[in-house]
């Protein structure tokens, strides 16, 4: 067989090497200085190591296992019997003991460590743990090796990226459906508003005119809504959404936006300020206050074909206001009453509205430093409901 140079050069170079690996080996040759080695490679390497002699009772451990385990000494945790482990059980036991190597991977409790060691740790750790039978020169098993990883970090990290990612397509899900809707929550009040004008102009009836006039009316201020809302939106995804604080009266705001909102209430139905609102003064964005008011009588008055929708506020506490908008209207399932606050969601597809803004109402209350949320039951109303400081 021929050889090329390059192959004599690589012959050489092994040769070499394996010289060094024996005077490396050499240095180390005194039992001494194998115990040395072996206990700079135990105490460092980084994952937490176990050992157990043959009857499976911890005889030494590592740093960083203990560490992950939360031990303070190393006395509190040496002794534990790895066969009685209450995180191991009687199934995973029976593996250890039938097989040379095992691997788990499984969620660790240290509420089941309590009279097993001493632990600074609670709650539970996603562990990594592997196995491994130790062998005598005569083929005997003479104790076991355990190595452990704490995967927690990586898992919840795992866990997020799998949330985000069913967040992202569910957003995009909404947003598809929402640029679908949105040519039709457009077009509705544009046809409205260019039929009714050309009706208006040919008709020389005071009635018809006046008629046609509300419809137009209507239809405006809907589109105005839906752009507004599109704007409001644009300005929270780009960061660029600011308030203006000032000090105003909270009562004043109820009756301004009451009064505002009257006229599109069904026929039937009574909108309203609660009765006895205490006197106070808050510092907030009033505009904005009285957009997020607004958004609530709005979306209750879609929903409440009899009866009456209340506008109020009381105090929490002495930091604190909690407005509400209650009405007996359809009411909302409860598997469905987190959703409402969803960026695209409209549980109605019958009913106007770009479905924004009840979101952007929990936008506003976030920025001002409050709370929203709903009470409902289906066919008794709902009650819209947010809380802001005082000041």
């Amino acid at each position: 067989m021929n050889t090329t140079p390059n192959d004599e050069i690589g012959h050489l170079h092994r040769l070499a090497m394996q010289e060094e690996a024996s005077r490396w080996k050499e240095t180390f040759a005194s039992r001494e200085d194998e115990e040395t080695l072996f206990r700079n490679i135990f105490d460092n390497i980084p994952v937490g190591v176990e050992i157990y002699n043959d009857k499976g009772i911890l005889v030494d451990v590592n740093g960083n296992d203990m560490e992950m385990f939360g031990v303070q000494r190393k006395e509190d945790m040496l002794g534990i019997d790895l066969l009685h482990n209450p995180n191991i059980g009687p199934e995973r036991t029976d593996y250890i003991m039938s097989h040379d190597e095992s691997r788990f991977h499984f969620d660790y409790s240290f509420d089941l460590t309590q009279n097993y060691y001493k632990s600074s740790r609670t709650g539970t750790m996603n562990l990594i743990t592997k196995i491994r039978k130790l062998f005598g020169s005569d083929g005997r098993c003479i104790g076991y090796v355990m190595i452990n990883l704490d995967n927690t970090v990586h898992r919840n990290r795992e866990l997020e990226i799998i949330a985000a990612k069913e967040r992202a397509e569910r957003a995009d899900k909404l947003k598809s459906a929402f640029i679908a809707n949105m040519s039709h929550e457009i077009r509705t009040p544009l046809n409205a508003i260019v039929g009714f004008s050309t009706l208006m102009a040919d008709t020389d009836s005071h009635e018809e005119r006046k008629m046609y006039q509300e419809i137009i009316e209507q239809n405006n201020t809907q589109l105005l809504t839906l752009i507004n809302d599109v704007l409001d939106l644009a300005r929270i995804e780009s960061g660029t959404f600011h308030t203006e604080k000032q000090a105003f009266d909270p009562t004043g705001l109820c009756n301004d936006v009451a009064v505002s909102m009257a006229n599109a209430v069904q026929a039937g139905v009574e909108l309203r300020v609660a009765d006895n609102l205490p006197v106070c003064t808050l510092y907030s964005d009033r505009t904005r206050v009285s957009q997020v008011l607004a958004n609530l009588v709005g979306n209750a008055i879609k929903f409440t074909a009899q009866g009456s929708i209340t506008v109020g506020f009381e105090l929490e506490d002495k930091d604190h206001v909690h407005f509400y908008v209650s009405d007996t209207g359809v009411g909302i399932p409860e598997d469905k009453q987190d959703a409402v606050f969803e960026r695209f969601v409209k549980l109605d597809n019958f009913t106007p509205g770009s479905g924004l803004g009840l979101s952007i109402s929990q936008s506003i209350v976030d920025e001002l430093g409050g709370s929203i949320g709903v009470e409902s039951r289906p066919g008794e109303g709902s009650t819209f409901w947010f809380t802001l400081p005082l000041g």
